[in-house]
């Protein structure tokens, strides 16, 4: 029954077909009793009246499909109610049912009868066989120490409790424990359930030992046997249970190292079994055979989870302690679990180790290097760094689109065209390679299916991807708090990336680096993390990892980024989403700005952004523009989080080219590109409008009114020396005319502010004309 219902958990593991599973275990079942050569009990497994076969899923009202594979865990039972006795005439002898308890895993190939599965049997350290007496038939050996005789058994060379015993079938375990007494010409063995049974020397067809030429190994010690009936009479039958074609089976005992049993083995056993002995002589193995070694892997394992401290030994190891299978099992579920239909064939092979490590050259084809991170991060002072090597042998190009919040499919497309092109016209002298600087705020995986998505497939079986790269400036990473920008911790997962290199706080220890290094290695355990202050690698090591020509296609990276998206060529919902929503907005115009203007409103960024969920906030400004006064154009980046300005002199464009990332040929001189959240193109115009020269409001006229007394004051300060009128004199506190009137001001004072009023008046009305006749050009218009 054991032999068949594993059959069938094989079966229905591979298939998912109740019906097949069935079949197998009926199969096997007739199979395995035919060899009592009992036909009474043959005619009784053919009729299949009183047999009972299920497969049932636990925990669930849902009832298996067949042929449909289901993630549930699955219980099976083999019920033969009414066993009929050896003589046809007696009645039955009873009834019996054997059931495991398993989980399965499964992946199948679509288009293909290819399956790869596993499966793992909870139960499977309860012991599958029980040995009882029945009534008046006794099976059992004898529960006293048998009488021996010392001239045809020897002398008695060790007495040891709590030996392992089993045979080499795995569907056995676990080992019984048993008493072990070990006489010059035989053994005697205790065991709990079945008493005592010997084996003399003469008995034993061989002896053999390995114990792995260490003393830190398990030690077994093998006794090959030919089935007889008098073996079969005095052995627990379990024993025998795996014959093979010659009729022959194996005992094993275990010693564990550094116990007595162990000790005695070697210091009394062995040395005795040389010298006159009736056992056969014991041959020492260096390597075990196929059916051995499972058993020894499962003693050895068991022993180092029990010889381990309690705080280093993991629940998982302690368990597989008794689930030899358990760790291959996990593997293979983490690999299937995710998966809900037949997969591709290049996928199969991917998950089931069909593909070889790919090394040396990559022949004709054209190895692309993509260089990711946020903007501001570096990437293109890195590509600067990555072209500056090797001019010599390799023709670089090097391809970047506008937009840093989407992947541009028709640029990508085009890039690869021309590429093809370039590489075609320096065959002979030069290798060509390209380095794709991808948007910042857009997953990996939509830049790799764009590049897969050529509409030529002849131009997409050209490139292969060498590596990927992602830049991250740490003070460039955070949005608030702990809060990290937009997907960038989709760029670091695994599987879609080679190597992090950050471009920042490098040169001296930072708390900002640190934290960030710590969450990237919290879900990416594999990525090689390089420091480049300034983009700039100096060592050889990072250049070789950041260049090399197939790490991206190593099978552990192919079977992640299959785990994590199983459909990421097909399924453009694979890519993960972007939150907060990163936009471009591009503005274009034709007028130069003022420099200090434009510098003060840069720096004035962070003062105004908003906490989640960031609606309104700029994290990257680029513009292709001039300041006024000078003739030429520049090329300026700004980071908002990092406050990082850069200024660069650059060529003016040519009138075909494209620099707004419209896809349009643009009348405009100049752009300027706001990256953001929730971002509103009439405010980035109210905000760009700003960093140009205004055109003032007009002035009005001022009357006396207008002014204030602190105006008077100054005017009468002034003026209080000069000349005072006929009649007048100041006495040296008044002033005091003739007629006996005095005062305070000066007795001119009026005539003081009319002149103040007639001069200012004539500068507004100045200042009014000029703007008149003043060119302001609106910047829109």
């Amino acid at each position: 029954m054991v032999r068949a219902v594993l059959a069938a958990i094989e079966m229905y593991t591979h298939s998912g077909s109740f019906s097949k599973a069935e079949k197998v275990c009926m199969e096997t079942l007739l199979e395995e009793c035919g060899l009592l050569n009992n036909s009474t009990l043959v005619s009784y497994l053919n009729s299949r009246a009183n047999i009972e076969f299920h497969i049932d899923a636990l925990g669930s009202d849902t009832r298996l499909k067949e042929g449909q594979h289901s993630k549930l865990l699955k219980n099976i039972s083999l019920v033969l109610y009414d066993i009929p006795a050896a003589e046809s005439s007696a009645s039955p002898i009873g009834s019996m049912v054997f059931s495991e308890t398993f989980l399965d895993s499964r992946i199948s190939c679509q288009g293909s009868t290819d399956v790869s599965s596993d499966y793992l049997i909870l139960t499977s350290s309860i012991p599958r066989y029980q040995l009882w007496s029945m009534s008046g038939h006794s099976k059992r050996h004898t529960v006293s120490p048998p009488s021996v005789d010392v001239d045809h058994w020897g002398e008695v060379l060790v007495v040891q409790p709590d030996i392992l015993m089993m045979g080499t079938w795995l569907a056995l375990l676990p080992a019984d424990k048993v008493t072990l007494t070990v006489l010059k010409h035989g053994i005697s063995v205790k065991t709990l359930e079945y008493g005592y049974f010997l084996l003399h020397g003469t008995q034993m067809n061989s002896v053999s030992l390995y114990d792995g030429d260490s003393m830190t190994q398990v030690s077994l010690l093998t006794v090959n046997l030919v089935l007889t009936e008098n073996l079969l009479s005095i052995l627990p039958p379990h024993l025998s249970a795996n014959l093979d074609e010659n009729g022959q089976f194996r005992i094993i005992f275990a010693f564990h190292p550094h116990t007595k049993a162990h000790t005695q083995l070697y210091g009394n056993v062995l040395p005795a079994w040389k010298n006159e002995s009736k056992v056969p002589l014991v041959e020492r193995l260096e390597y075990l055979d196929p059916e051995s070694e499972p058993v020894h892997f499962y003693l050895q394992n068991k022993l180092e989870v029990l010889t381990t401290s309690e705080g280093e030994s993991s629940a998982l190891r302690k368990c597989s302690a008794e689930q030899p299978d358990l760790f291959g099992f996990l593997d293979h579920l983490t690999e299937s679990c995710g998966l809900e239909s037949p997969v591709s064939l290049d996928i199969y092979q991917t998950l089931t180790g069909g593909l070889e490590e790919p090394h040396g050259k990559v022949g004709e084809k054209i190895v692309v290097t993509v260089i990711g991170g946020a903007p501001g991060s570096e990437k293109d002072s890195l590509a600067s760094t990555l072209t500056s090597y090797n001019k010599n042998v390799i023709n670089w190009l090097v391809y970047k689109q506008p937009d840093e919040c989407c992947v541009d499919t028709g640029f990508l497309h085009k890039s690869m065209t021309a590429a093809v092109e370039t590489r075609n016209q320096w065959l002979l002298t030069k290798s060509t390679r390209i380095i794709f600087i991808a948007p910042g705020f857009c997953d990996t995986t939509e830049v790799l299916r764009a590049m897969a998505s050529h509409p030529d497939k002849a131009i997409s079986t050209e490139f292969t991807i060498g590596t990927v790269t992602i830049c991250i400036d740490p003070q460039n990473a955070f949005m608030e708090h702990k809060m990290v920008l937009s997907c960038l911790m989709s760029q670091c997962a695994q599987g879609w990336v080679n190597n992090i290199v950050f471009t920042s706080q490098t040169t001296s220890p930072s708390e900002t680096l640190d934290s960030l290094q710590m969450l990237i290695r919290s879900i990416n355990s594999n990525v090689a993390l390089l420091k480049a202050e300034g983009g700039v690698v100096r060592r050889s090591t990072d250049l070789d990892l950041i260049m090399s020509e197939s790490s991206f296609k190593i099978p552990e990276l192919q079977r992640a980024r299959v785990l994590m998206k199983p459909d990421w060529c097909k399924d453009s919902l694979s890519a993960w989403p972007c939150r907060p929503q990163m936009e471009n907005t591009v503005l274009r115009f034709t007028i130069p700005l003022e420099k200090h203007l434009t510098l003060i409103k840069l720096r004035g960024i962070t003062s105004t952004f908003h906490s989640y969920p960031f609606l309104g906030n700029i994290y990257f400004v680029r513009g292709f523009l001039a300041f006024n006064g000078s003739p030429s154009m520049v090329d300026l980046q700004y980071t908002s989080l990092s406050n990082k300005l850069s200024i660069n002199e650059t060529k003016k464009p040519a009138k075909d080219e494209d620099y707004d990332g419209s896809g349009k040929q643009s009348e405009s001189v100049y752009f300027m590109s706001f990256t953001g959240v929730g971002l509103k193109e009439q405010e980035l115009k109210n905000w760009l409008s700003s960093c140009v020269k205004q055109k003032p409001d007009r002035k009005k006229l001022l009357s006396r009114k207008d002014l204030t007394s602190k105006d008077i004051e100054k005017i009468h300060e002034k003026h209080h020396l000069d000349e005072l009128p006929d009649g007048w004199f100041y006495n040296g506190s008044q002033f005091v005319s003739m007629s006996g009137e005095r005062s305070l001001k000066h007795p001119s004072l009026e005539n003081f502010v009319q002149a103040y009023l007639d001069q200012r008046n004539a500068e507004i009305e100045r200042f009014n004309a000029r703007i008149e006749t003043d060119s302001y050009v609106d910047l829109w218009n």
